[in-house]
């Protein structure tokens, strides 16, 4: 459900057809919807026609006096359109962001304030562990596209926080740029969740990921809970995704058990890889930091500090 709240809050439109939902997971969308996290929003009058037995895109039109939704085809005849086809909703980004952040003692407005319009909201601050004062929340969506991550870098140019800023975002976290300011912590939201399955932030992994050198650390490797973080000798490595970190998660249960050496393809299996990621190398991608303590030979891998 959360995976799907994800996704619908990454696409390009703030209004989604109920419809197109429902054909990802029609389970996912009820739900929230039943949660409210999905609330109606008018309709998205596009439909696929059929005529000549090809599939076009139409723009379905209301007629005052058939009552109904529909289009003409080829042979001038009215195609009815049922509303529930075309009906729309959108993300209560209010509800959603109370639901980040519920674990929070926090200051906010009563409703999130527009920075860039249905891109950047500001939320408030919350307490956090390690912060001299309230850290300020924003939420960025959609920071893949590059017309919106320069909109976001000039932004946080011009308002430069006094401490630290945390900008949540529901772009995964492999594809979010690099930020030269600092100060700005860019965080996907399923990266610093307590659990994969709800929208609450977990305190205790935001604060490692915000401040990874306040975490007391066993040597010479250490990984926060949810091995979003990973200490190695005097670096700090993040990995973003529910993939790696299972992976991670699966490694480090292995290593700290004293039997570390495990089959690759048993885990990449365990981890949720499809048949296509049948090595590390394309479970980790372009990155190649993890091979400096995860090693592999003949079919096996383990982590080696």
């Amino acid at each position: 459900m959360i995976d799907l709240l994800l996704r619908a809050m990454e696409a390009r439109s703030m209004s989604l057809q109920a419809s197109a939902l429902h054909q990802v997971s029609r389970s996912a969308t009820d739900a929230l919807i039943a949660a409210k996290l999905l609330v109606p929003s008018g309709h998205v009058p596009v439909v696929a026609g059929m005529d000549d037995y090809e599939d076009e895109p139409l723009e379905a039109t209301w007629s005052a006096e058939l009552k109904s939704f529909g289009y003409h085809d080829s042979a001038g005849r009215w195609i009815k359109v049922a509303h529930e086809d075309i009906a729309a909703c959108r993300v209560d980004y209010g509800l959603a962001l109370a639901k980040m952040l519920v674990a929070f003692e926090r200051a906010r407005p009563s409703r999130p304030t527009p920075l860039v319009t249905d891109l950047v909201w500001e939320v408030g601050t919350i307490k956090l562990v390690g912060a001299k004062a309230p850290v300020p929340i924003w939420f960025a969506r959609r920071l893949g596209d590059p017309g919106v991550w320069a909109q976001l870098e000039a932004l946080i140019g011009r308002k430069p926080p006094q401490e630290i800023r945390i900008i949540l975002t529901s772009t995964p976290g492999e594809r979010i740029p690099a930020t030269a300011q600092k100060r700005n912590h860019i965080i996907n939201v399923a990266d610093v969740a307590g659990d994969p399955a709800k929208l609450a932030i977990s305190p205790q992994v935001l604060g490692a990921r915000v401040f990874p050198g306040q975490v007391q650390r066993r040597f010479p490797i250490d990984h926060s809970d949810d091995c979003g973080l990973v200490w190695h000798g005097d670096k700090t490595l993040t990995f973003g995704g529910d993939k790696q970190r299972l992976l991670l998660q699966i490694l480090f249960a292995a290593y700290w058990s004293g039997s570390p050496v495990l089959r690759v393809a048993a885990v990449l299996e365990e981890a949720g890889y499809g048949g296509q990621v049948n090595s590390l190398k394309k479970a980790f991608g372009r990155r190649e930091d993890w091979q400096a303590f995860i090693k592999f030979d003949d079919g096996n891998c383990w982590i080696e500090a």
